[in-house]
């Protein structure tokens, strides 16, 4: 019997030339982050009276995704323990996993004390008895406790501010020998100005932004992690530069650059190749793409799935642009045929506005004379790995299809305007892909 193994020249591939790949995994913390210096002082200046034991003030930090927030904190609450001889306890909390204050507040609970036998459990409890408990357990901790809300706009958006005002009076407590502050984080900028007066006066943060990177930026973050990899010459300064470049045109997103690179370099070691050049990132961006696509609809609400689903059939059996009345119609058979209740045709207006703002759909208004104003959609691109993506959601396992509503061409609405309208919605595809 055979004992090749099939496995130990890849071995031996990888050892030779891209040895060191945790450096661009999504959980590796670097020690140096390019072009946040700034984010960084201002952060250790906020957190460093926690040194003189005194409260920190609770931080806000702003940025879209792939700008460092998540790093960059995860690399001062680090340092942060290490200065106090761990006297400093962090709790990370990604509100999109835990989106209730109860589930938070049991989180925050059993991460104060390390006895596993102490543990609460996470349903059954009154929330006030987890309160009490949340008290009992600080005032005998004597540390210091910062929690941590990745994406807590999140939170905000499902259970509105109350849920964040629940976890504030609990920070807000006067406690026994110890102390607790929030680092909030978030995607938007526009995020505290939502919440309403009573929970901001108790949140009282301090805001710190982080812009988008350039190319210019990004390809530094890229010669910093490949470091080690590079120096033995085996990615070429052009395939760094046409990551950063690539993923500068995604509003600055360091992950996607990072996300970017590594794919590149595992095509190059599936093809035996000794180097990546730009032919394996522009296979490597295609790739990503559809891995970002999936992603995007899997982690979509469940409605705003059934409000693509419906774009997606209702584009399939039409020849011209479709706008938002027939989606509503069938959306609204969607929802029959899956015994669901139905939204109303304002709120899945706001869901098709939501699909254009991250991409999975382009729209754009146009006046009708009398008939006022209509909204047409289309579907860039990947019709039938939409439709796939979005029946993988269990909810959806049922739906076997739906007779659609084929509505005729709009009132006022002549063949030129729909080719105009072709028109000017593949322009908005090109501005987007391009």
């Amino acid at each position: 019997m055979s004992t090749y193994n099939p496995f130990e020249n890849m071995e031996q591939k990888v050892e030779a030339a891209f040895e060191g790949l945790n450096v661009l995994s999504s959980s590796y913390v670097p020690e140096y982050f390019p072009h946040r210096e700034q984010q960084i002082e201002s952060m250790v200046k906020a957190l460093g009276v926690i040194l003189k034991n005194n409260r920190a003030s609770n931080l806000i930090l702003y940025g879209k995704s792939g700008t460092g927030k998540t790093s960059v904190t995860k690399y001062i609450t680090n340092m942060l323990r290490e200065a106090t001889s761990n006297k400093v306890r962090v709790i990370y909390i990604n509100c999109q996993v835990y989106d209730s204050p109860y589930s938070i507040m049991v989180t925050i609970v059993n991460s104060i004390t390390d006895d596993v036998n102490s543990q609460i459990p996470s349903l059954g409890w009154p929330l006030d008895k987890i309160y009490q408990e949340f008290l009992n357990r600080m005032n005998g901790s004597n540390k210091y406790v910062l929690v941590v809300l990745d994406e807590i706009d999140k939170l905000v958006e499902k259970n509105g501010g109350d849920s964040l005002y629940v976890i504030l009076k609990a920070v807000d407590e006067e406690l026994i020998g110890s102390r607790i502050s929030i680092i909030g984080i978030t995607n938007y900028t526009s995020f505290a100005e939502k919440l309403d007066a009573r929970v901001r006066s108790r949140l009282n943060q301090e805001s710190i932004i982080f812009q988008p990177y350039d190319a210019t930026q990004l390809r530094d973050i890229l010669a910093e992690r490949l470091k080690s990899l590079n120096g033995k010459g085996v990615i070429e300064d052009s395939a760094i530069n046409l990551c950063a470049a690539i993923a500068a045109r995604e509003h600055g997103d360091a992950r996607k650059a990072i996300d970017l690179m590594r794919i590149s370099i595992e095509m190059a070691i599936r093809e035996h190749s000794d180097k990546v050049t730009e032919r394996e990132v522009y296979r490597a961006r295609n790739k990503f793409e559809l891995d970002v696509l999936h992603e995007s609809v899997r982690s979509l609400p469940l409605h705003t799935k059934i409000v693509l689903l419906s774009v997606v059939l209702t584009q399939r059996v039409a020849n011209r642009p479709i706008y938002t009345g027939e989606v509503y119609e069938n959306y609204r058979r969607i929802c029959e045929e899956l015994s669901m209740q139905a939204l109303t045709s304002r709120r899945v207006s706001d869901l098709l506005a939501d699909l254009d703002d991250i991409g999975l759909i382009v729209s754009l208004n146009k006046s009708l004379g009398r008939a006022g104003r209509s909204r047409f959609l289309r579907v860039p691109d990947h019709l039938d790995l939409i439709e796939e993506y979005v029946l993988e959601d269990e909810q959806l396992s049922t739906f076997k299809g739906v007779k659609l509503s084929k509505q005729q061409r709009l009132r006022g609405i002549t063949e030129d305007d729909e080719r105009d309208l072709r028109d000017l919605l593949n322009a908005r595809i090109d501005r987007h892909q391009g």
